[in-house]
Order: structure tokens, then sequence, then C-alpha cells
């Protein structure tokens, strides 16, 4: 796909989902479990519910199986990265390092897709959220670490995503997110002696959530990855993945709020924390209004 032909309800739908993703953070903080525990559930989660939507319809050649099932442990590598900056930051501070995934979609979508080239308006945007995250880190050094952590995260989003483009053209929406939650599911179970050897601050595996925790994984497994990822996944027929990926910019803006709202955010991040996610709301917007006109190759 090489420009978006999605229609205006696209955008809509896109922004909405967007926006549901932005819940993602604070139920990291929320759900009291190390995070490969946290993506295990979810991810297991998700493909019971999906394993019975699909029902009958869920076969696939093998060869494209593996493939979606591959990318499926690169997606959880992603949540686990992305709830493990949550825990070592905060979630204002995980979500916009994973605004850089514009800039990565940018620069490996001409990498890992034959004849797509290098479009100005892709690295323009994509480097003005690269200035904006810079902001953001000077200002907020001692969570450099999990800054560093999410923007990992970002990185394998973005190759997900590009993979999730081909899929899209060929396979039914909630089939891949069904084949990718079972790979993400394998991937959390391999993790299990990572986490309670280095990621569970010497409490081991935690396989028994609490009622509360349980309850929030339900909604994370069920709103944010059942519906949302599968309607991302549709989303790609119609959307380029640097416009749904651009889109996602918008994810620290909700988080930076709810993360305001529920943890008191706002009482440790300084003046140039704002002043980037602000900025990255205005690009997102500008990109938005620009993003059907024809895209121009670097050159």
């Amino acid at each position: 796909m090489n420009d978006d032909l999605g229609e205006p309800r696209d955008y809509l739908k896109l922004h909405f989902l967007v926006f549901v993703w932005g819940f993602t953070g604070a139920m990291g903080e929320l759900i009291h479990l190390p995070a490969v525990e946290i993506v295990l559930f979810r991810s297991a989660i998700a493909s019971v519910v999906l394993a019975w939507m699909v029902r009958t319809s869920w076969r696939v050649p093998t060869r494209r199986a593996l493939a979606m099932l591959a990318t499926g442990c690169l997606i959880g590598a992603h949540w686990v990265l992305f709830f493990f900056a949550v825990k070592v930051a905060n979630v204002s501070v995980c979500m916009v390092g994973i605004a850089t995934v514009s800039l990565w979609t940018a620069l490996l979508e001409p990498l890992m897709i034959r004849g797509r080239k290098l479009r100005r308006m892709d690295l323009i945007f994509g480097l003005g959220v690269i200035a904006a995250v810079a902001v953001i880190f000077q200002s907020e050094l001692q969570y450099a670490g999990g800054f560093l952590i999410a923007i990992t995260a970002a990185l394998a989003a973005a190759v997900f995503s590009i993979l999730n483009g081909r899929f899209a053209a060929t396979t039914p929406h909630r089939v891949i997110s069904l084949y990718e939650m079972v790979g993400a599911c394998a991937f959390c179970a391999a993790c299990l002696p990572v986490s309670a050897l280095y990621l569970s601050e010497g409490q081991g595996l935690d396989l028994l959530p609490s009622p509360t925790d349980f309850a929030w994984l339900l909604v994370l497994a069920v709103v944010c990855t059942v519906y949302a990822y599968s309607e991302y996944v549709s989303l790609l027929k119609r959307l380029s993945v640097f416009t749904i990926n651009f889109a996602n910019n918008l994810e620290p803006v909700y988080g930076m709020i709810l993360g305001a709202i529920l943890f008191g955010d706002y009482q440790t991040l300084g003046v140039g924390f704002y002043v980037g996610a602000t900025t990255i709301a205005f690009l997102v917007l500008a990109h938005t209004g620009m993003s059907r006109r024809k895209r121009l190759p670097i050159g």
C-alpha cells in the first residue's frame, strides 16, 4: 500500500483506537504483576476469546501461520518491554518513548517493503517527533532507563506493524490476531524463568492475580487487545503503516492525562515534558490532515 485509501470514518476509528490504547499504560500501573506475567495473561485471555470468535475459520497455510506466530513473539516482546518501562519509570515517560515508533517506521518501511521509497513527509514528521522526544528526555534524565526501554519497545512495534501490513492483505484480521496472540503467549511462557530471576525483585513468579488484577487483565485483554488490536489490523487494509503508527503518537498525550489523574505523574514531571508532549500532539494532528495527499519520495 503506497497511499492511504481510507474514508473519514477510518481516521475516526483509528483515533478512537489510539484513545483506547492510551489506557494500557495506566493498566500496567494498576495491575500488580511483573511485566512478563501481565503480557502472558493478556495474550492468553485474548487467544481464548479470539479462538471462540473465529471458530472454524482459523486455518491458514502453514508457512503463513508460522510467520504470524513469529510476529506474535515480537508483539509479546514489545508488550513486555512496554510494561517493564512503566514499572521502571512511569506511565507518561514510557508512552512518550513509544512515540519514536513513527521515525522507526519511516526508516524501516523502505528496507522491509520492496518498492517503498523513503517519503519526505514521513521523515520530516518523524524527525519532528524525535526532536520533541529529545526535549522530554533532557528534562527527565532520572527516568532515562525506562525511557530507553520504551524506545526499544517502539522499534519492535514498528517492525511488527510493517509485517502485519503484509498479512492484512490476505488474511482476516481476527485470524491474524489469534495467531499473533498465541505467539505472544508462547513467548511470555518461555520468558517466565527470566521474569522470576531478574524482573520480579526477588519475589519469584506471580501466576495468581488478585481479583482486582484479574478484572483489569480482562479489560486489557478484551477491550485493548481483542477489540482494539484486531480493528487496528483491519485498518491496515486501507491506511498505511506510517499513518497508523504516527497517530499512535497521541498515546503519550492520553497516557499523560491518565497518569496525571490516576497516579499524580504531574508532580514529578517538568515543563520540558509538557512542551514535548504538546508538540507531539500538534504534529500528529497536522499529519492526519495531510496524510491523504500524495507522498513525495526523497530526491
